[in-house]
């Protein structure tokens, strides 16, 4: 299972766009009112920031995964500890997105379908991906996925150009100030620190030497986007109904219509925005069932899929307050970013730089 650096940015561009532009605009949006693209070039800086860190951990260990590399550092059980929890949080991300995924679904599509009939579907495409061709097939289907992803966005930006108000982005900066603009930073950085993710993939890259710039390059691209959504959303919007949208830029799509000719776009975006949600989740699935795996000593990593998928599906249909899964970025900046994406891997790379344990690439 071998995937090449670029093939790695075209994953990452996917996953990262996925989510992030759904669910972070708006929040930001709230917090920062008309800044809230400064907030949004802000959080690609802490995402880049971050990313480093996190690759630099990993060509460290280039042959080990996390699972792997933390016994090294830790001892047996320190690491398998510390695995255990990583692959804890990427199970319960795994379940909240599948979740939001088969709402949103079923909001705009499938009024009355069962949640669970829109959630088994796309496990199933999942759990066949991973069985067909596991991370080489997903890295694969990212390749398509991606350049359409971004194809249709860049297009609806020019479509909705005759929506825009300027006026509506001002002032800058006088309304909200430095606190509002950085506190509005931390929800899409957290978003962009899905990046950890990289801690399990780096043994299945062909050049883990050269894979700084193609990861570094897919933190960029989401950035630059997330601040021209920011920019449009505001720009057609306002910040008051910019911030009480749900999914901003998804209504900004269905706002589009010129000459009652062209008009539905929201449905081709849809099409291609399940593509990277499916990227999103076939990576996660990936890295849960391998991750398991590891931390129980089996050997053919293909029979955890089956058992990480059940588990995955199941969560995902618990109530939503069981787990506050309404409160799912608010967990993720609070929790998640600074212990498991900020924290611990600097403490990974200085216990690595003094132990000196680098492994061949």
């Amino acid at each position: 299972m071998k995937i090449s650096p670029w093939q790695l940015f075209w994953m990452f561009t996917t996953l990262e766009i996925s989510m992030s532009i759904w669910l972070t605009v708006s929040p930001t949006i709230e917090i920062a009112k008309q800044d809230a693209w400064i907030s949004l070039a802000v959080a690609g800086v802490i995402g880049l920031l971050v990313t480093s860190i996190l690759v630099l951990v990993s060509q460290r260990h280039s042959s080990h995964t996390l699972v792997e590399f933390t016994q090294r550092l830790f001892g047996k059980w320190g690491g398998k500890l510390i695995g255990t929890l990583y692959i804890l949080v990427w199970f319960s991300v795994s379940a909240d997105i599948l979740r939001i995924f088969s709402l949103f679904i079923r909001q705009y599509l499938f009024h009355e379908t069962p949640l669970w009939i829109i959630s088994v579907l796309m496990v199933a495409a999942m759990v066949y991906i991973n069985y067909a061709g596991s991370v080489e097939a997903i890295a694969r289907f990212s390749e398509m996925a991606g350049p359409l992803l971004l194809a249709g966005i860049l297009i609806t930006f020019c479509l909705n150009l005759t929506n825009l108000h300027p006026s509506l982005l001002f002032p800058v900066f006088a309304d909200s100030g430095v606190m509002p603009i950085l506190k509005g930073s931390l929800v899409n950085a957290s978003f962009l620190g899905e990046s950890m993710m990289i801690m399990m993939l780096t043994p299945f890259i062909s050049n883990s030497k050269k894979m700084l710039k193609p990861v570094l390059l897919a933190i960029c691209v989401p950035s630059l986007i997330a601040v021209a959504i920011a920019l449009m959303v505001i720009a057609t919007f306002g910040t008051n109904m910019g911030s009480a949208l749900f999914f901003p830029y998804f209504s900004m799509v269905r706002f589009i219509n010129y000459l009652e000719f062209v008009q539905n776009m929201d449905v081709w975006i849809m099409f291609i925005w399940i593509f990277s949600v499916f990227v999103k989740l076939a990576i996660y699935l990936f890295i849960n069932s391998y991750g398991t795996a590891q931390l129980l000593g089996i050997k053919n990593w293909k029979i955890m899929i089956g058992f990480a998928a059940v588990l995955i599906f199941s969560k995902s249909l618990l109530p939503a307050n069981v787990f506050g899964m309404l409160d799912y970025a608010k967990i993720w900046v609070t929790y998640i970013f600074p212990i498991f994406i900020v924290a611990l891997p600097i403490v990974f790379l200085l216990v690595s730089l003094i132990r000196k344990p680098m492994t061949p690439a």
